[in-house]
């Protein structure tokens, strides 16, 4: 039913104005996935490392430390679901006040600042939660979880901005989709071998500490994107079209950005 209901709002969403004028100038990316690897490899790069944290952590709070509280700590499960599902409401809320947020202050900023705390929440979180306390986990969660909404509430203009509009959903897709397979897919499976290697929930905290730095760093490299005109060619483009159209100085033979002019 949902696969209907996404056709059908997909069906009656129209061209955003920036893709429109690519269309009416004929610039558009015959492969994009070619082009965007092409023109941005440092940015899909950097974009996908600067996400790894954001899936390392939800993966972390909602995975592992479920099952780290219940197999090492014996608490019930039950105990474990509740204090989780009490920090998704805050991390919710956070979520839309962090991207409306970011429409003022800046993507790059916020994700650097929820960026920057949830590394740090890393230790005293597992703290908290070796406590045993009901109260004190849900604590450790939804702090967490609401810093986390940080980065991930700008996330998805933050990705989509970094790349000119030819290549804008390939290149934010890319990106989103490689962070992904490094933070969700490895980060239950790093954090229960580092807890059986060492026995002491202070392993699992060190590894979101190092991700989180990896995508501190890999944040800063990235621009700030939120006052970023959106109709520009992009110079990685400029040149990209410029190789594939070279100017004859024949008459009706203009590369596509003069034709746009």
């Amino acid at each position: 039913m949902l696969v209907f209901v996404g056709l059908f709002v997909r069906a009656k969403l129209a061209e955003t104005p920036v893709f429109r004028r690519v269309m009416e100038t004929r610039t558009e990316a015959r492969v994009p996935i070619v082009d965007v690897l092409r023109t941005y490899p440092r940015t899909v790069a950097l974009a996908s490392l600067a996400g790894t944290l954001v899936f390392a952590y939800f993966y972390v709070v909602t995975v592992f430390s479920i099952a780290y509280g219940v197999e090492q700590l014996g608490l019930a499960r039950s105990t474990m679901l509740y204090c989780a599902m009490i920090s998704i409401v805050f991390m919710g809320a956070g979520i839309l006040l962090f991207a409306a947020t970011s429409d003022r202050v800046g993507r790059r900023n916020l994700a650097l600042l929820g960026t920057g705390f949830v590394g740090l929440w890393a230790f005293p979180m597992f703290w908290l939660i070796d406590t045993r306390s009901p109260v004190l986990i849900a604590l450790a969660f939804s702090v967490g979880m609401f810093a986390w909404s940080a980065v991930y509430g700008p996330m998805g203009a933050f990705f989509s901005e970094l790349f000119g509009t030819r290549v804008r959903y390939s290149g934010a897709s890319l990106s989103y989709a490689l962070a992904g397979i490094l933070g969700a897919a490895l980060a239950p499976i790093i954090s229960g071998w580092l807890l059986s290697l060492t026995g002491a929930s202070w392993s699992v905290s060190l590894y979101l500490f190092a991700v989180a730095l990896l995508s501190f760093v890999s944040i800063l490299l990235l621009s700030e994107t939120f006052r970023m005109d959106l109709f520009g060619l992009r110079s990685e483009e400029r040149q990209l079209l410029a190789g594939e159209n070279p100017p004859t100085g024949e008459a009706g033979t203009s590369n596509p950005e003069q034709r746009a002019a």
